[in-house]
């Protein structure tokens, strides 16, 4: 007669949950144990921990989980289902304070810098930095929400930013300067600005004492600082200087025409051209001049036609040129033809 050999107990993958099922073959094995021992005292005891050892084999689970589940089982009398449902850290929880102050300075980097800290740029700066965690998109908008990041609506007065072709005017200007002091030569700032004849100090001593005109007059005092009944005329100045202070003979000051409130409707061309030839002798030989750019600070002594002027004018500019015109001919057929010979006007 042929015994089949008993299969060994199929060993419960590592990490797999331990259903309810499997939990109460376990508790069932270690009663029928307990049974066994109590109906027949003359048999070998077998210890607690022989009896874990001997479950383990027969139902394929570890002995780590059998002895806690027996002690469940000691506790509290029955089993629980297990929470099959496997708890994650979320992004939040993964990132320390640590990190995220330094994803903040990251975003703050960007308004130093005078750039507006879209999400894509902001993420490929961090993740490019190997000290902080790579993190997705769907997860950075969680994280700014936790360092209480708010995507709200820009209001007229926040801070400038600058375009790219500003912040490389700038370098450039930077790398000119310093090799121009490397030369030792004299540097020499110019700009305008205006002054209200009527300006006054917005801070002044009073004496409390005086409570009115007339107690003033009586106690032979005054009412203090009489204030100016408006701002007063605009006075546009104009001046250059260096390091030395500023060149004496190079102030330019005069009255404004106009109600205008940019200041730089008042200067011309004309009026500047006139000024800075009159400062140049003044001035230290092989000297740097630097102003900024002020469209009367560098206008072409030639005019140039554009859309805005009349059709007859422009002819009689092309015919100046030596330029013959057919006629009839459109005005933006004229323009075309200024554009071709402006850059051979001086």
């Amino acid at each position: 007669m042929d015994v089949a050999a008993v299969s060994p107990s199929k060993k419960n993958p590592c990490g797999k949950f331990i259903g309810t099922g499997q939990r109460k073959i376990i508790v069932n094995l270690y009663k029928k144990i307990v049974k066994h021992q109590l109906e027949n005292p003359d048999s070998p005891r077998m210890t607690l921990r022989e009896m874990i050892v001997d479950i383990s084999k027969s139902s394929g689970i570890g002995q780590r989980s059998v002895q806690n589940i027996l002690s469940e089982y000691k506790n509290q009398g029955t089993i629980t289902s297990p929470n099959k449902k496997k708890i994650r850290p979320t992004i939040i929880e993964k990132i320390d304070e640590f990190d995220k102050n330094a994803i903040r300075q990251k975003i703050h980097n960007f308004w130093r810098n005078r750039e507006v800290p879209t999400v894509d740029k902001m993420l490929i700066a961090i993740n490019e930095d190997e000290t902080l965690p790579n993190i997705k998109r769907s997860s950075f908008q969680k994280v700014l929400k936790d360092l209480q990041f708010q995507y709200v609506k820009k209001k007229r007065n926040s801070a400038l930013l600058e375009r790219e072709d500003l912040i490389t005017w700038r370098r450039s200007y930077l790398v000119k300067i310093k090799h121009y002091r490397e030369q030792n030569r004299p540097i020499y700032y110019l700009d305008e600005t205006w002054v209200n004849a009527g300006e006054t100090h917005s801070r002044t001593w009073t004496d409390t004492t005086i409570n009115s005109s007339r107690d003033a007059f009586l106690k032979g005092l005054t009412t203090g600082q009489k204030e100016p009944s408006g701002k007063g005329k605009r006075l546009i100045v104009l001046h250059i200087g260096s390091t030395d202070g500023f060149v004496p003979g190079g102030l330019l000051c005069f009255e404004s025409k106009t109600n205008s409130t940019d200041y730089h409707d008042e200067m011309n061309g004309d009026t500047f051209y006139e000024w800075f030839v009159r400062i140049l002798p003044l001035l230290k030989e092989n000297a740097v001049i630097v102003m900024d750019n002020a469209s009367y600070h560098s206008v072409k002594k030639c005019k140039i036609p554009t859309m805005s002027w009349k059709k007859k004018d422009i002819i009689d500019w092309l015919e100046m040129k030596g330029e013959i015109v057919n006629h009839p001919i459109v005005k933006n057929d004229l323009i075309i033809r200024v554009k071709k010979i402006k850059n051979q006007v001086v």
